[in-house]
């Protein structure tokens, strides 16, 4: 591809508001048990185990939710499983969350 083809796609990802980071996120899975749900943040707290495609030993953080929906299907205290991902921007987003077996 030449120059003018790679500068017209870099700057079709950036009017588009991505990143070629955002664009490949790896995602992450975990399991754990929900602490706290902030449905006006749109945050959920997890007391999550080892995620080793991170380098995390386990802990309790708080994670983004972009889909509402999401935290309406859990509650405090549910053992879960989730997948999230690191933005660009440095931010841990679960992009799915389901109550585990």
């Amino acid at each position: 591809m030449n120059l003018k083809k790679h500068l017209g796609v870099w700057l079709t990802v950036a009017g588009l508001g991505l990143s070629f980071s955002s664009i490949a996120a790896q995602s992450h899975h975990g399991e754990g048990t929900v602490k706290t749900i902030d449905m006006k943040e749109r945050k959920i707290e997890l007391d999550h185990g080892p995620i080793k495609s991170i380098g995390w030993m386990a802990m309790k953080m708080f994670f983004d939710v972009e889909d509402r929906e999401l935290l309406e299907e859990v509650e405090v205290g549910d053992q879960v499983e989730f997948e999230f991902v690191k933005t660009g921007d440095g931010r841990f987003v679960v992009t799915d969350i389901e109550l585990k077996d």
